[in-house]
């Protein structure tokens, strides 16, 4: 699926969030490590927005490795990275979030961007996530929730359910994709519920912060509690 809609992928992302998708993306790199030479890992990485955003504005993250299923979502990041000055310090290649192909303790950094939803084991994923995971080294996840504020809710739901995959699905020609969206969207565990299953997976720290109204969420978790404010 993610295969066929990634001609339109990012056109889509930012015109059906009224680029607001560009400001999420920013906000996290509020929340990264405060180390200096940084190896980040970005999970379901997509066309690699999160990953460019990130090495584009944040000197201290020494390399940065993107991996995701879609192989032709891969391609058109790679396309998206030739000939900038940044592009020594990224890498993009084919793999599985549920079974990372990295030694324990590798990253100081894991980054995932509207992808946790999508992962049909998703405990697994974020137990991989914490395996790969240096002592101190933090997660940070970007995710699709709901607004607690009712008025917001029942607008941002009539807008998952009957406007959004109307648009994407004309532009795209792949309205069965959107349709999946808003479902995964509704069904997705969020907030308190997302943060029980960081815990789960042996994570300190863990906190939720709501963007724009809560129809995002920023999770963050460090692997050890570290005497450092991260």
């Amino acid at each position: 699926m993610f295969d066929e809609i990634s001609p339109t992928y990012d056109f889509i992302n930012h015109l059906l969030s009224f680029g607001a998708d560009i400001y999420w993306r920013r906000k996290m790199i509020e929340h990264l490590p405060k180390s200096q030479d940084i190896r980040l890992l970005d999970l379901a990485t997509g066309t690699g927005d999160q990953l460019i955003t990130i090495v584009k504005r944040a000197k201290q993250v020494k390399t940065a490795l993107g991996i995701d299923l879609s192989l032709e979502m891969i391609r058109c990041g790679q396309k998206k990275i030739i000939d900038k000055p940044f592009t020594h310090r990224i890498t993009l290649m084919e793999g599985d979030a549920t079974d990372i192909s990295l030694e324990k303790e590798s990253v100081e950094c894991v980054t995932i961007s509207f992808g946790i939803r999508n992962m049909t084991k998703m405990q697994q994923c974020l137990d991989e996530c914490h395996r790969v995971l240096t002592p101190c080294g933090k997660l940070l996840i970007l995710e699709f929730s709901l607004p607690k504020n009712r008025i917001m809710k029942g607008l941002h739901l009539f807008y998952l359910r009957h406007v959004l995959p109307y648009v994407a699905g004309w532009i795209s020609r792949k309205q069965h994709a959107y349709r999946y969206l808003n479902e995964t969207v509704e069904t997705f565990p969020y907030g308190e519920e997302f943060c029980k299953c960081l815990t789960k997976a042996g994570f300190f720290r863990v906190k939720a912060h709501p963007l724009t109204f809560g129809v995002v969420t920023l999770y963050s978790a460090e692997k050890l509690p570290c005497t450092t404010e991260l």
